[in-house]
């Protein structure tokens, strides 16, 4: 961008902005990898009269569904970490959104991109 050609100061501020970004991307992306994956799910089963409900975790493990039982102690925990989740990475693609603009900007080439 010509901004950035001409003026070092703006140039600065977009690379520790650019800076800025990459560290919480990567924080965000860290704190994920130790939260869960899927959704939570309930099978309700009825011998007779009485109704049995379990609950579990669905998630995909490549190509394969995994449904993984979950305890009744357990499910509050597991509700709270699976929102946790969603809402880092909605921050995450945020970020990702943000990085990507301010590369165009600077005219850095990213990788992968295939540009």
């Amino acid at each position: 961008m010509k901004v950035v050609e001409k003026d070092e100061v703006v140039a600065g501020m977009l690379n520790d902005e650019l800076a800025r970004c990459e560290e919480a991307f990567g924080a965000l992306n860290k704190a994920l990898s130790g939260l869960p994956r899927g959704s939570l799910h309930v099978r309700i089963k009825r011998h007779g009269k009485k109704e049995y409900r379990y609950h579990y975790l669905k998630f995909r493990d490549g190509a394969r569904v995994v449904n993984q039982h979950v305890s009744g102690d357990a499910v509050k925990e597991l509700q709270d970490k699976l929102a946790l989740r969603r809402k880092y990475v909605s921050e995450a693609k945020g970020y990702e959104k943000r990085i990507s603009y301010l590369n165009r900007i600077l005219g850095k080439k990213v990788k992968g991109s295939g540009d």
